[in-house]
């Protein structure tokens, strides 16, 4: 994709776990929980508890959530470089941008986000090419 191309944003309350290594700060590696919002093919925000460190790369196993009953949700382990922190109601929200993603993990949340979103219109999409 052309760095002018923005994808569509859509809402989304996932599960995700990351790993941060936050040695630097005497703290050890340790695996956090928290939840994907605002999510595209190339970007998302992570609620959490844990502060990521802004231009820190993070690995992330996203769950996404079957599209009917019955299914089994899809694992998608990606490596995401934070672009900002923000305090958020006791939290911290995280701006993500992908950076790589394991085997088909690209094609399972691009293929997932077409077929749950379609072509509704959420507020923050974008269709400019």
């Amino acid at each position: 994709m052309d760095g002018l191309h923005t994808p569509p944003h859509y809402p989304a309350n996932w599960q995700v776990r990351f790993l941060c290594d936050c040695k630097k700060q005497g703290k050890p590696i340790k695996i956090h929980e928290g939840f994907a919002h605002d999510i595209s093919s190339k970007t998302m925000h992570i609620r959490s508890d844990h502060q990521i460190c802004s231009g820190k790369e993070v690995a992330i196993m996203l769950k996404i959530p079957p599209l009917q009953q019955g299914e089994e949700q899809s694992l998608v382990k990606l490596v995401g470089r934070s672009v900002v922190t923000v305090a958020h109601a006791g939290d911290f929200l995280t701006e993500i941008r992908f950076t790589s993603f394991e085997g088909d993990g690209y094609a399972k949340l691009s293929g997932h986000l077409a077929r749950h979103f379609g072509n509704q219109f959420y507020p923050g999409q974008s269709n400019a090419a």
